[in-house]
């Protein structure tokens, strides 16, 4: 048997760390918050722990840019 198939096998994982995605048009919460910080998220939306950085999606999250007061969540669209 050559010796590829002996090894076993070893993948490749990536040291970037995703965010958690949110879309606002779902979650109506987060759309009324006066200020969006991670914390105020978490108080509204059910978050795992080891989660550090949110992305807001949605047709209205750019509407949202000017109330974000964290540097861990950011919006969709320039």
């Amino acid at each position: 048997m050559p010796l590829q198939k002996r090894l076993p096998k070893v993948g490749f994982t990536s040291k970037v760390e995703k965010p958690y995605v949110i879309n606002v048009d779902k979650i109506k919460a987060v759309a009324a918050l006066d200020e969006i910080t991670l914390e105020t998220i978490k108080g509204i939306h059910k978050l795992q722990k080891t989660v550090t950085r949110v992305k807001l999606i949605g047709t209205s999250a750019k509407d949202l840019a000017s109330k974000i007061k964290d540097d861990a969540v950011t919006t969709s669209g320039k």
